[in-house]
């Protein structure tokens, strides 16, 4: 994964996270912000070393590890998907 926003195979992680259940609408934003913990991102499965930002996001498990650029294509995903919900 090349961090862009654009990057299509993030895209499709997301997609499949939420059709699957894996992943969430999210609805707030991180709760923790800070230098990796060296877990596996929720979106791309890859560990979030200590080099790299990682963003806890709450859910209905708790609240679970990611990128900051997986973060920002789920946060898009989810504020599309909400958006077209809404009358």
């Amino acid at each position: 994964m090349d961090g862009s926003e654009q990057d299509p195979s993030a895209m499709n992680l997301v997609v499949e996270g939420l059709a699957d259940g894996r992943l969430w609408i999210i609805e707030a934003g991180p709760v923790w912000a800070g230098h990796g913990t060296f877990k596996p991102c929720v979106v791309c499965r890859l560990r979030i070393d200590a080099d790299h930002i990682q963003y806890d996001v709450p859910g209905p498990r708790g609240e679970l590890p990611t990128h900051v650029h997986c973060y920002r294509i789920w946060r898009a995903e989810s504020d599309r998907r909400r958006k077209d919900t809404q009358p």
